[in-house]
């Protein structure tokens, strides 16, 4: 809570009434009579998605900055598994039909019974 606060140039306080108002979900653990909160980016996502103008109302200080923050700094859509980024994605697939073109270039080259390397080594001269 408190590096999306920093990040936000926002007040602690309010990103509590975001999670107070549930616009905001976040997992609550305690240890002692400290509470530490765990934002997820789909969290800040869902904020953005459905509560936008309910933060804006609130008097957001600077709206292109927190989107930024949603779009670039907290979304996860180019580290995890299917969400890379389409140019990482391209090159695996890239990468990958390199490799089958290569096996199968390999296999067509090797003759198919081992006579049939032999045609084209003897000729005969008439």
């Amino acid at each position: 809570m408190e590096s999306l606060a920093a990040a936000l140039h926002i007040r602690k306080p309010e990103i509590q009434y975001w999670i107070d108002q549930n616009w905001l979900p976040a997992t609550m653990v305690s240890k002692g009579r400290l509470r530490f909160y765990t934002i997820t980016p789909e969290a800040l996502l869902h904020l953005h998605k459905h509560h936008h103008m309910d933060v804006l109302g609130r008097g957001l200080p600077n709206q292109s900055l927190f989107e930024a923050y949603v779009q670039y700094c907290y979304s996860p859509k180019h580290t995890v598994g299917e969400q890379l980024l389409d140019v990482r994605r391209d090159k695996r697939e890239r990468a990958a039909f390199s490799a089958v073109s290569k096996s199968r270039q390999v296999q067509q080259q090797e003759p198919e019974d081992e006579y049939a390397g032999e045609e084209g080594r003897y000729r005969v001269r008439i």
